[in-house]
């Protein structure tokens, strides 16, 4: 009998471990989201970020940087590919168009940042993010009309601020982007 016991304690732990631990293997949206979002990958940038010094041009650095946010530029197209209904696709397209703005191509960004504001979404803050990110892709083409309605088109959206820095960075921000474009166009006269 306690054979039988031995046996069978035995053939549920292994059954549990191995039923248990392919769930591990299947992906979720959100789980494919917590990868992009991982704690230990943002620690990683933030003491990365820390220790940058922009003087010494710190090639190795940056590249270190570069090949993780190309990491989570993978995971975000898995993401959006595997799970079109998700509700993280939006989030997932955002990211995916930073990543291409900072470390890829500027013309493709701008691509990803009109499926952004494109999008059907209530997430107003990334939508009036991706519209100053067309505008400063526009500002760096001295298209500055255009600049000037992405700019007007990201104050259409509303944001939440838990404290007066965030506020006074957007807004001057926002005021510094409209300052270049008035003199650009003042400068084409």
């Amino acid at each position: 009998m306690t054979n039988m016991k031995i046996i069978l304690s035995a053939f549920v732990i292994l059954f549990s471990s191995i039923s248990f631990g392919q769930n591990d293997l299947l992906n979720t949206p959100e789980k494919l989201w917590a990868k992009v979002n991982s704690e230990s990958y943002n620690k990683l940038l933030d003491s990365l970020n820390t220790y940058y010094d922009e003087t010494r041009n710190d090639i190795k650095l940056h590249d270190s940087i570069k090949k993780e946010e190309l990491k989570s530029l993978a995971i975000c197209d898995q993401l959006i590919q595997e799970f079109p209904g998700s509700d993280l696709v939006f989030d997932a397209m955002y990211r995916k168009a930073l990543i291409t703005y900072e470390y890829l191509n500027i013309d493709i960004a701008q691509e990803f940042f009109f499926k952004v504001v494109n999008f059907n979404t209530t997430k107003t803050a990334y939508k009036r993010k991706a519209y100053r990110f067309l505008a400063s892709i526009e500002i760096d083409k001295s298209n500055y009309n255009q600049a000037i309605l992405y700019l007007d088109e990201s104050s259409k959206y509303k944001v939440t601020y838990f404290c007066g820095n965030e506020w006074d960075t957007d807004t001057r921000q926002l005021r510094n982007m409209y300052t270049i474009c008035f003199d650009g166009l003042c400068e084409k006269r």
